[in-house]
Parts: structure tokens; sequence; C-alpha cells
């Protein structure tokens, strides 16, 4: 299997990113559209700024023009803008070549079916299966030029979502856009509804995407925005498919706080279809609870945002999201986007008739208590007999009143460890138990920790 939790990942020209397996990966992705009956085949191309991805996209771009496949080159665009303008007929497949939040050094291959989603698994599966097959074979680069018609396109869809274009005359809004694909339409998009911009980090950078900026440092926007004066500040990640948010005192507000805040923004309105929204396992306990009070039902999902969307398809529900910042809106769009998240989070606001402070901390949130260690491998976590006796000790002991997620990262060689509980002092007790046998699991060759 090729694909982790979010598309194909790995150093930039290394391992999976090298230019034979590049190769491969786009002639499986000629098969994979065989397999789909599409005939005449239009793939869609976009990239955040890493300084890898024009090379990957001219690897992508052969491979796909010798098995007949016609490629739309939109430049660097978010990863989102792909999503709608193949949901809306424009290509047959899209293509973003990206790493999201990751350092620089990483890129990936993120891969979107014809309604602008993620591919289901059993797609993977088989597209994995393709690529292990395939033969990487040499040839001349197709020439191939990029239309800044798909900018306009994406912004002229977003826009058309809200109803008021002028919707933020008079509001102050920080932007920081990692240095990543939000750099230029970003503040171009609030621009056009009226927000005096302030823009951090706003010169496109490869070398240095979300290094330092970004929705990974919140406090170097709650600093600009205390500079300012600002109303609110939004931080985007590399490819702008999160959006992470500060108020006007400089507090941040994460994925939680926004999918409090626009629920029941869309509730008053009769907009929250079912009356539920999707929430992964990473979510805090008490932005449940605080929903469950206002009547909100929600539904927990394993990492990612495919199982959000898959979450709400299945129940009928419009919203949901991660704590990282990615929200999906599915009456509007298919997958995240940190800009439209950005421009919602406004609305609310100007909505409410109320400063963004207003709706920080509107729920207590559960102590938490997390870990992160680096890995070499990554068994199957249920095989890990230690490690599993000391979780269904967590288990019990924990109750109604705390949980945990233990899981390897999809993205990057981690074991990430999260306890919540009611009180600091336990979460802590069980995060370290957890690590502790994990650690003895290595003493008898389990698993391999990088201390």
């Amino acid at each position: 299997m090729i694909f982790g939790t979010d598309g194909v990942r790995d150093l930039g020209g290394k391992g999976l990113l090298a230019a034979e397996s590049v190769d491969r990966i786009g002639t499986a992705l000629v098969q994979h559209l065989h397999r789909q009956g599409v005939t005449s085949a239009k793939v869609l191309i976009g990239r955040d700024t890493r300084v890898s991805g024009p090379e990957i996209e001219k690897l992508l771009t052969r491979a796909l023009h010798r098995g007949g496949v016609e490629t739309i080159h939109a430049g660097v665009l978010p990863t989102p803008a792909i999503s709608v303008l193949v949901a809306d007929g424009h290509a047959d497949l899209g293509l973003m070549i990206s790493a999201s939040h990751n350092p620089p050094e990483f890129n990936g291959i993120k891969i979107l079916d014809h309604q602008g989603e993620k591919l289901s698994r059993s797609a993977e599966v088989s597209i994995s299966a393709d690529y292990v097959n395939a033969e990487a074979l040499e040839g001349d680069f197709p020439n191939y030029s990029e239309d800044d018609i798909w900018v306009e396109r994406y912004l002229d869809k977003l826009l058309g979502s809200f109803p008021d274009e002028k919707f933020l005359n008079g509001f102050k809004v920080v932007l920081d856009t990692a240095r990543g694909a939000a750099c230029h339409l970003g503040p171009e998009l609030f621009r056009r509804v009226g927000a005096e911009v302030f823009v951090l980090n706003g010169e496109p950078d490869g070398a240095n995407i979300n290094v330092g900026c970004g929705s990974l440092h919140p406090k170097v926007l709650a600093e600009e925005v205390l500079r300012t004066g600002a109303d609110l500040g939004v931080a985007f990640d590399g490819d702008a498919d999160r959006a992470l948010f500060c108020d006007h005192t400089g507090a941040s507000l994460d994925g939680d706080d926004v999918i409090a805040l626009w629920a029941l923004n869309l509730q008053s309105k009769g907009l929250l279809s079912q009356s539920v929204v999707a929430l992964t396992v990473m979510s805090n306990m008490g932005v449940e609870k605080f929903l469950g009070s206002h009547d909100i039902r929600v539904i927990r999902t394993p990492v990612g945002d495919r199982e959000v969307a898959a979450a709400l398809r299945e129940t009928g529900g419009v919203l949901g999201g991660e704590t990282s910042g990615h929200i999906i809106y599915r009456s509007a769009a298919a997958t995240g986007d940190g800009l439209r998240t950005g421009l919602s989070v406004c609305q609310c606001v100007v909505e409410s008739a109320e400063p963004l402070a207003q709706f920080t901390g509107q729920f207590s949130r559960f102590p938490l208590e997390q870990r992160t260690v680096r890995i070499e491998n990554r068994p199957d976590i249920e095989t890990l007999e230690i490690l599993q006796r000391t979780l269904e000790e967590a288990r019990v002991a924990l109750g109604d009143e705390g949980r945990f997620v233990v899981r390897f990262s999809g993205t990057e060689p981690l074991l990430r460890i999260l306890v919540e509980a009611s009180s600091s002092d336990i979460a802590q007790h069980w995060v370290e138990e957890i690590l502790h046998a994990a650690r003895r699991e290595e003493t008898l060759g389990s698993i391999t920790l990088v201390v």
C-alpha cells in the first residue's frame, strides 16, 4: 500500500517520490482511469510552492501523456481548489502535489476523484497493486503550460457561496499564508469581500513553506493581530486546506472551537442538516458535551478528512472536521477548504454582531496530555500485547470521564498518544503508562522507537 492518511507522501525526490516511483504512480493512475471506463480522460494538476513540486509534476505528466491522458495545469493552487474544479466537471481526476502541513523537505500526491473527493480505500488498494506491477519508463517530457483561468474560476465559485459580496467591509484581518498555496489567493479573496488585510509569510517560498509560520505556529499570528489591532487572524497550512484562528486579544481557536461556532450559527438558520456534526477521535470531549447540550449529535470518526466526509455522507450531515482546522462544509464542497473556513468564521462573527473573542472558550475542555514518539517501524497496534493490556486498563479506569487515542501517524513516522481525563493528573498518569508500555514492547523487538 503506497497511500497514507492523505495520499502518497515521502521526502521530495526520495522513496515513493523518487523519479522512477513517480513514473510508476502515473502509470497506475492511467490504469485506474481505464478501470473507471473513462475515455479521453483529463487530469487537473495543481501544486503548492515546494521546491520538489515542479519535477514531480513533470514526471506525472509524462506518464499520463504516455497513457493517452490529457493534463490540465493549474499551477500553484490550494488543494480544495482542485477538488472544487474537478467536481464542476473540468476533469475526470484531480492531482495535488503537496505535503500539506509537513516540513518543506516532504512532498506528496493527493488524488481526488471525479466528484472532487478523496479516493476510496478500495481504489487506493487497486492503484497500489498497479503501482507494484508497473515498470518505470524513460522518454521525453511533454510541453505544457499553466493557465491562470483556474484561479479565477475557483475564486468565483467560492465567492458565489456568500450572499453579500462586501460583507467584510470595515473588518481588519491578518492572514498567515505559510509561504504556500494561499499566498496570493488568500489576500485577494479577503480583499474582494471588503476586508482590510495584513499578510504574514505571504511570499511563495517552497524552501521554507510551513517553517515557523502558518497553522502550526499560531503564536506568530497572535503577535501580528495584536500589533495591527485586527479583528481576528487566520493561519493556513501549505496547501490551504486548514485554517486556525486567533481573536483580537491574541487567544487561539482550533478546529473544535470553529465547529462549535459554525454549528450553532447553522443551527440558528435551520441549515444544520440532521442536527449532527462529525468529529475525529482527536477532538476534545468538551466540544462533544457542549454540542450535545445544544441538541447536536456528534459522530466520532478515525483521523482523516476522508473519514469525516464519509460520516457526513452516511448521515446526511453537512459539517465536520478536525482539531487541526481541516473543516468540511458539504453543502458547498466535498473536501476541507481553509479559505472557505476563514470566510465562514468571519461571516459567523459579522452575523452575531459580537467579536470572535465572545466565542473563545465557550466550552470547557477536558484536560489533555499528548506524547509523540518517532518510530522506525509500524506494526499492527492490535498485535502489541503489552500495549493492548495497558490500553484495556486505561479504558476501564477512565470509564465515561476520559478517553485515549493511540495511533501511528498516517503521514509521518510517528507514534501518537493522547489521553483526556477529568483531571490533568489522571491524564498525565495514563499517557506515561501507555508510553512505558510502548517502550516495554521495544525491549521485545515488537516496535522500534527513536528516542
